[in-house]
């Protein structure tokens, strides 16, 4: 197998793990949804992994990169869009960013992204 076959498998391998612990995390309550409401949980110390899409706008980006920098919460930016990332938890609407309230999940969630 070639080494790029094999990257494109690891990397599927992550995406879908990835999409598993999102959907897990948001069915047992773990996950707070939209950036206003990130940064308000990241506020009150609730927020263990704050996740970012891609295609959020570079103001988004930036907000909850300097408020994760400034609390001292990991951040992560996810290859999925915004439209995605709201299926991928049940919602109708593009989600842009979420935070992570328990530390198992968070751990699996940022090791998927890696």
């Amino acid at each position: 197998m070639t080494d790029w076959k094999r990257n494109l498998q690891l990397e599927n391998k992550n995406k879908q793990r990835l999409f598993g612990m999102l959907g897990f995390a948001m069915r047992a309550g773990k996950i707070t949804v939209g950036t206003d409401l990130v940064c308000r949980a990241m506020a009150k110390g609730t927020v263990k992994l704050t996740v970012v899409s891609k295609t959020a706008s570079d103001a988004t980006k930036k907000k909850l990169f300097v408020k994760s920098e400034f609390y001292g919460i990991p951040a992560v930016e996810v290859d999925i869009d915004t439209e995605h990332l709201g299926n991928l938890l049940g919602k109708t609407f593009a989600v842009a960013a979420l935070g992570v309230s328990d530390d198992g999940f968070a751990a699996e969630i940022k090791k998927a992204t890696l």
